[in-house]
């Protein structure tokens, strides 16, 4: 993968799931493996603002797209592809 290509992958997922998904169902989607990995790279993701998290009723951590990530991806989305 290019630079930025892995981050263009995530938020297009996470644009498609509008109401959020668990670390580990996005890793399973993204192919990102280890899945485990998943929790520190979307923890990141979180802590630069491109993602918004909350807990489920279970407690658990689920993240979705935020208004700064979903500018960084219109802004970006063109760029597919070229090199």
């Amino acid at each position: 993968m290019r630079f930025n290509d892995r981050k263009r992958q995530c938020f297009e997922i996470f644009a498609t799931h509008g109401a959020g998904l668990r670390p580990i169902e996005w890793a399973i989607e993204a192919r990102f493996y280890p899945t485990r990995a998943a929790f520190s790279y979307l923890k990141r993701l979180y802590d630069w603002g491109y993602l918004q998290r909350r807990r489920d009723f279970r407690g658990r951590i689920l993240y979705r797209l935020s208004p700064r990530g979903a500018w960084w991806l219109l802004r970006h989305k063109n760029e597919k592809g070229i090199r």
